[in-house]
């Protein structure tokens, strides 16, 4: 079953954001990827869980790959 996905948003400084994309392309992981680690270690294993079966799931950072047509020749 696909539920589809959804956007979550965070208010705040240009700083911070900035900083935490830096961070983020530093350990070669996008912003997401950095927010959703940070929540693993709140201590809900639940949640845990959920983000771990999500990461692994989540379709890679930039476009997707279109397929090459075929060539004939």
């Amino acid at each position: 079953m696909n539920q589809g996905r959804i956007q979550l948003q965070i208010d705040t400084s240009k700083e911070v954001r900035n900083r935490a994309k830096a961070v983020a392309y530093s350990q070669g992981i996008s912003l997401t990827e950095l927010v959703l680690k940070a929540l693993t270690t709140v201590g809900d294993k639940e949640l845990k869980a959920l983000i771990e079966k999500d990461l692994e799931e989540r379709a890679s950072r930039g476009r997707p790959q279109q397929s090459k047509p075929k060539t004939t020749d």
